[in-house]
């Protein structure tokens, strides 16, 4: 597959960015059970294609994504120094 001149699958996208985002150890486990989705490993659905599997999907990802912070935005007060006013403090 990664030989292929005939374009990039949506496959290939999806282990690119598993790749990219999880440790070796977490992508063998993706990727292996992706394959036995494949081969007909069912995981205790009725179906091999269970569309309860994608609404359970979703389920998980609302329970356990966190959204990455929004960066804090600092305002800067200028601040006049006593020698810059002619107060005495």
């Amino acid at each position: 597959m990664t030989k292929k001149t005939d374009g990039i699958t949506d496959l290939t996208k999806v282990l690119v960015l598993l790749a990219q985002k999880f440790s070796k150890k977490d992508y063998d486990l993706i990727t292996n059970t992706m394959f036995s989705l494949k081969m007909g490993v069912n995981f205790g659905y009725k179906a091999e294609f269970d569309p309860a599997m994608l609404n359970d999907a979703i389920h998980i990802y609302k329970l356990h994504s966190h959204p990455k912070p929004k960066a804090k935005i600092f305002k800067l007060k200028l601040v006049k120094s006593s020698k810059d006013t002619n107060v005495k403090l």
